[in-house]
């Protein structure tokens, strides 16, 4: 039981010291008393998250550890308030302000705080001890799975013969009983049939001397040949502790080296006989060397001619800049231009025998709609547009050689890269039908504008024409708020839709979000997404071109509703889109800082660094243009701002947005 404090009388100098040590301390520590926190050193305001020790006081420290373990803290803290009762360290997770879970081992002790009980808790950091068991217990498993696949016979002894432990082919060729215990599992029963080691054995020797053995027998007792290797086991200390035993049955392999000496007899027989045949033939082979001679002189002419027409054809076909492959009926590569082999990041060499499909798409079977194939059964030229996994999109055409019977031998492929001219193509499309839908959405803009001006001015007419008190006023002015908020909607739209070309100028980032939320937030809505917007109370003024602002915070929150729904395609509790916005000072000037926090897939850590490079997208083809974050970067760029990407693929990612601001106060 610990001791009080008031019992301990420190001097002022060993209270100024602990609480020295308590602040300086890497774990973290504090004070809960009357279920509130009301100390925290600076390592648990850091753990929690926090800025400073005011947002955590008056707080429970049960509230931010894992629901699963709400009830059991707040038991066992109320046993070791009132019983005293030890309270027994507790791994669990804390939930940090931010959102951030983290893995704790709690430990709490009672004490007297200002004659009232209290607990002081500390809080130790085992994320990475939890990573340490995690990765043991895969090894663990690793190891028995490929231990237990092994076909060879393995089993592990002690110096006493004992098979201590055996993979799962030893269990079932050697017969081994399913528990291990002294004097049932002796090796030389199981591997000889004998109730003692055998005279001579190598493996025997093996566990007196410390020296591995390797050897081939006949064991009769499993009426086999094994080739067996014996390897001793040393302790911490280098002492012989046992050795592990290897057995494979080379039965197989024996009776082919006895057929193959049995043929190498009968073959050396033939030969005595072909022997006395073949100085005849040779008789006659030298008349014809003559005539050969004359023969291949001919022939290395025309090979020589024959090479330099080879290198001319190659050359040739190295500098198409088009990838060119010769593909064999199972689609293995051949041969391949210089094109080719630079696409890959490889030589024609390394190529020569890969399949084609495995190479451009990643896959490990032949694509659908494969022109190569085709050309193979049909045998005519063909073509077709293949998209790879990785979005990009080849326009493959495929031409047939035959041979003398007419039957298509090879095929010739020739595929060449569309994806930025599909790209360019789509995304003139798009923009053709997002310029036509925002004439479209103008124009019926204007058209609901006037209407729903009639019915505000109605709605208002019957207002002033009722007395305050009668209840049926609050129909009339439901219209009014209703129209209101549509004819905000309208203006919001009709403002985006709008083609600027004035100068920058200074606008009230409220504005700015009323105006983009306005547009999305039904969306966000129907999609189940939990909109979380922290925007400080006071105005911030920013001078932007608002449009252009308003259309990179419209794509952003596009991607974020993208990755949400891909992540949890219904409702969530986790589906959540956090939209805060703060002032900060960045090399001594102001800048506000609007970061977009969504919960959603996240971008995986290799190419985080290119999803702001014209056409690269993550979203499928024909989805996604790949243009959005390239065009909100430059127009960040163009502000002198700065774009930031912070992003943990399944987890979360977040935008930050820097742009220049002003505390210029209003002229008004």
């Amino acid at each position: 039981m610990p001791c009080k404090p008031e019992t301990l009388n420190p001097s002022p100098i060993k209270d100024a010291q602990f609480k020295q040590l308590i602040e300086l301390s890497p774990i973290a520590a504090g004070i809960q008393l009357d279920g509130e926190i009301i100390f925290l050193n600076k390592t648990g305001i850091n753990l929690f998250g926090a800025v400073n020790i005011n947002q955590l006081l008056g707080k429970s420290l049960i509230s931010f550890l894992s629901s699963t373990h709400h009830d059991t803290v707040k038991k066992q803290f109320q046993s070791l308030l009132i019983e005293e009762e030890p309270f027994l360290p507790l791994e669990t997770k804390l939930i940090s302000i931010n959102g951030t879970t983290i893995d704790v081992e709690l430990m709490a002790i009672r004490f007297t705080y200002n004659r009232k009980p209290a607990i002081q808790f500390s809080l130790y950091l085992i994320t990475k001890r939890k990573k340490m068991e995690e990765m043991l217990f895969q090894a663990k498993h690793d190891w028995e799975n490929t231990f237990h696949a092994i076909t060879d016979i393995i089993t592990i002894h002690d110096k006493e013969f004992n098979i201590v432990y055996a993979n799962k082919a030893a269990q079932k060729i050697l017969n081994l009983p399913s528990s291990y215990s002294e004097n049932i599992t002796k090796c030389f029963k199981f591997y000889h049939g004998t109730k003692c080691a055998p005279e001579g054995c190598p493996s025997c020797d093996c566990l007196k001397t410390g020296v591995p053995a390797d050897f081939e027998i006949f064991e009769p007792h499993l009426n086999m040949y094994i080739e067996i290797r014996a390897m001793p086991r040393f302790d911490r200390d280098n002492q012989l502790i046992g050795l592990i035993h290897i057995a494979r049955d080379i039965t197989e392999r024996k009776k082919t080296e006895e057929d193959i000496k049995k043929a190498k007899e009968e073959l050396e027989m033939r030969v005595e006989e072909r022997t006395s045949e073949l100085k005849m033939t040779n008789e006659q082979l030298r008349e014809k060397i003559g005539e050969r001679k004359i023969a291949v002189e001919l022939l290395r002419k025309s090979e020589s001619k024959y090479r330099n027409l080879s290198k001319e054809f190659h050359t040739l076909l190295n500098c198409i800049p088009d990838n060119l492959l010769l593909l064999s009926p199972d689609l293995k590569i051949m041969w391949a231009n210089k094109a080719a082999a630079s696409a890959f990041n490889s030589n024609e060499s390394e190529l020569s025998g890969q399949y084609c499909y495995s190479l451009c798409c990643n896959v490990f079977s032949p694509c659908e709609n494969c022109p190569t194939l085709k050309s193979f059964i049909s045998g005519l030229e063909e073509t077709a547009e293949i998209i790879t996994a990785g979005g990009k999109i080849w326009d493959i055409r495929s031409f047939p050689i035959k041979d003398d019977s007419g039957k298509v031998k090879n095929v010739i492929e020739l595929a060449r890269d569309i994806t930025e001219k599909t790209n360019l193509q789509a995304g003139a499309m798009r923009s053709r039908h997002l310029a036509s839908l925002g004439e479209l959405a103008a124009g019926v803009a204007h058209e609901i504008n006037n209407p729903i001006n009639n019915i505000i001015n109605y709605a208002q007419i019957m207002i002033d024409e009722l007395e305050p008190e009668n209840e049926e006023i609050d129909i009339p002015m439901r219209i009014v708020r209703d129209g209101d908020r549509i004819a905000t909607i309208v203006r919001s739209l009709l403002s985006f839709a709008r083609i600027r070309k004035e100068e920058k100028s200074y606008v009230y980032l409220h504005d700015i979000f009323a105006d983009t939320l306005s547009l999305t937030s039904a969306q966000i809505r129907k999609d189940g997404i939990h909109l979380k917007v922290h925007i400080p109370a006071k105005a911030i003024k920013v001078p932007v071109h608002a449009q252009q602002i308003q259309q990179v915070f419209l794509n952003i929150i596009s991607n974020s509703r993208y990755a949400l729904n891909q992540k949890y395609p219904g409702t969530h509790e986790n589906k959540i889109l956090e939209i805060s916005c703060e002032k900060i000072m960045t090399a001594s000037a102001p800048y506000v800082r609007i970061v977009f926090h969504d919960r959603g897939n996240g971008i995986p850590s290799n190419i985080i660094d290119k999803v702001i490079n014209p056409f690269f997208s993550t979203k499928p083809n024909r989805i996604g243009t790949g243009l959005g974050l390239s065009i909100s970067h430059g127009i960040i760029n163009e502000h002198e701002g700065k774009l930031i990407i912070n992003s943990i693929e399944g987890e979360y990612t977040k935008i930050m947005i820097d742009l220049p601001t002003t505390d210029i106060k209003d002229e008004e």
